[in-house]
């Protein structure tokens, strides 16, 4: 017999064969310890990586999708502006030199500005129109509700308040300057009735006359606690009716000043009186 017949030898390969699977998974077993080095570890000794998170997730729904924040727009700075740069050979602006201050020599006044007084603002001199004999007739009255003035007296009186029928009456006007100045250019205009009888007028002072309107008085001058009268006679018609009031008020003008009379009335009897009671008894009975 041959002993280098192979064919007559067990073959050693079927036993090979059955253990590379087992070689296999022993490699592998090996690979998947190496890499987790933390099973190895024992309880007292730490890993040696982080095993927690820093950041806790937030906890989602099923099928909730997360909101990523998206890309977020930068500013962008602007380019850079143009700088002014002055041409070549142009002059630029220096600065003064700062001026000297006057420092006070030691013994020497100084001087100190005074301020100049401020001019108060002048008002106009308000034109006055004087009021002529033909135009006293129109100037506005404020009816017969007396009208003073300072420094003057204008009264109005009559030596008669009741009156009858074709009685004679008269009138006086007087004015008194009470005041320090004199008063100049004084008029005074005193309407009248149309149905009283007009007679003789006097002045004691200036020139008095009768108008269609009434009596007119000028004085051109009228001194500082001096007094000017005027009168004027007049007559009660004998058509007056009974029972009327007749109404007399003259007014003063006299450098921008006006002034009126109280109101001044005659009143004639009524027409009628009544019955007394003693229309039956004869003269001289009671």
């Amino acid at each position: 017999m041959n002993t280098n017949d192979t064919r007559s030898q067990p073959s050693r390969r079927p036993r090979a064969r059955r253990l590379l699977p087992w070689t296999v998974v022993l490699l592998l077993g090996l690979i998947f310890l190496a890499a987790m080095p933390g099973a190895w570890a024992l309880p007292n000794q730490a890993p040696d990586y982080q095993t927690v998170p820093t950041l806790t997730p937030l906890p989602t729904r099923p099928g909730q999708a997360t909101d990523t924040p998206g890309p977020q727009p930068t500013d962008t700075p602007a380019p850079s502006q143009p700088t002014d740069t002055p041409a070549p050979n142009q002059p630029t602006d220096t600065p003064a030199p700062s001026q000297p201050t006057d420092t006070p020599v030691p013994g020497q006044p100084t001087n100190t500005p005074t301020s100049s007084p401020t001019a108060s603002p002048t008002r106009l001199a308000v034109t006055v129109t004087p009021v002529l004999p033909a135009t006293c007739w129109t100037v506005p009255t404020p009816g017969f509700s007396p009208l003073s003035a300072p420094d003057i007296e204008f009264v109005v009186q009559s030596d008669q308040l009741l009156v009858v029928p074709g009685q004679q009456v008269t009138l006086r006007y007087i004015v008194t300057n009470q005041g320090d100045a004199d008063l100049a250019d004084l008029l005074v205009c005193a309407p009248l009735e149309a149905i009283l009888g007009r007679g003789q007028v006097s002045a004691s002072d200036g020139a008095a006359r009768l108008v269609a309107d009434g009596l007119i008085f000028e004085l051109a001058d009228l001194a500082a606690g001096d007094s000017a009268t005027a009168e004027v006679q007049l007559t009660i018609p004998a058509s007056a009716p009974l029972g009327s009031v007749i109404e007399n008020q003259a007014w003063l003008f006299a450098d921008g000043i006006q002034a009126s009379t109280d109101l001044l009335t005659w009143a004639l009897p009524p027409a009628f009186l009544p019955p007394t009671g003693h229309d039956r008894l004869s003269c001289g009975q009671r």
